[in-house]
């Protein structure tokens, strides 16, 4: 029967220490015992992206698709023609995208008309090479991609459903009402047809005979109401509609003002309007 003892032994780990001796053989704890670094799998926390992260991930690409098309422009000698908004929208492009993309394309329009006007040295030296016609054809170009990313912010912002206290009541009277929901032709987007309730101010647009209305409401406190394809309590005497020869132009700018503006300046004739809401008629904004 062997017999255990203890001795004092240098161990392979560096450390002098009592380990057991059987047989007059030491037994050195320290081997088996070591494990080294390279033998500990290193477990690395994985990366959470925010959502912060994850839109200007996709904004980015965006930009590159755009950024893609203006290379395309210059080298076909300044002469393509790009629909910025119909290539974003079909990319899935968004208003929170289109937002953080129009600073980045203003800061380029603003840089063209500086180049343009010979208001920036530090611009002539950079862009020197371009001529003047060139500059204006850039600066052009910077203004229609400014101008589509701005107009994909208001749709997505006409579209908004109205505030939930007249929603049920507002839905249950557009339901049957009859309306043109998009005329690409033009980028145009009609908005959620529950604003018309209880507003005091409605312009739309038939894109069959490009006519341009204007309802205004008999009171502006009770505002409109709708049944069927019918809109009610407007002001027979004050709402208009005039045929407008240069639509792209007119329809431009849709705030309340602009609108007012064009239809002003239209030299056709005034024209009543029936209250009738149909298939043709984009619902511009609703005030």
């Amino acid at each position: 029967m062997s017999k255990e003892l203890y001795e004092i032994m240098l161990c392979s780990d560096g450390v002098t220490r009592a380990v057991t001796s059987i047989n007059g053989e030491k037994i050195d704890p320290s081997i088996g015992s070591e494990i080294s670094v390279e033998e500990v799998e290193e477990v690395k926390p994985k990366k959470v992206i925010s959502i912060q992260e994850r839109i200007q991930n996709q904004v980015y690409n965006f930009v590159s698709l755009v950024e893609g098309q203006i290379d395309d422009f210059i080298d076909s000698d300044y002469k393509n023609i790009y629909d910025c908004y119909k290539q974003l929208c079909e990319a899935g492009c968004k208003s929170i995208h289109a937002t953080k993309m129009r600073e980045f394309y203003l800061d380029h329009y603003n840089a063209m008309v500086d180049l343009h006007n010979g208001d920036d040295p530090y611009l002539e030296e950079a862009w020197g090479h371009l001529k003047p016609k060139e500059i204006k054809k850039m600066m052009d170009f910077y203004g229609i991609i400014v101008d589509d990313l701005e107009r994909i912010v208001k749709n997505a912002s006409s579209q908004r459903k109205p505030r939930k206290r007249k929603t049920k009541s507002a839905s249950k009277m557009i339901n049957k009402l009859k309306y043109l929901d998009e005329f690409p032709e033009l980028k145009l987007v009609s908005i959620n047809p529950e604003k018309i309730v209880g507003s005091s101010e409605l312009w739309i647009y038939n894109t069959k005979n490009k006519k341009l209305g204007v309802y205004y409401a008999q009171n502006s406190i009770r505002g409109f109401e709708v049944k069927g394809c019918t809109i009610q309590h407007y002001d027979e005497v004050t709402s208009i509609q005039k045929k407008a020869r240069k639509p792209k132009v007119a329809l431009s700018n849709l705030t309340k003002r602009s609108l007012r503006k064009q239809l002003k300046d239209m030299k056709t004739k005034d024209q009543t309007l029936t209250g009738r809401i149909n298939a043709q008629t984009i619902l511009l904004g609703a005030f």
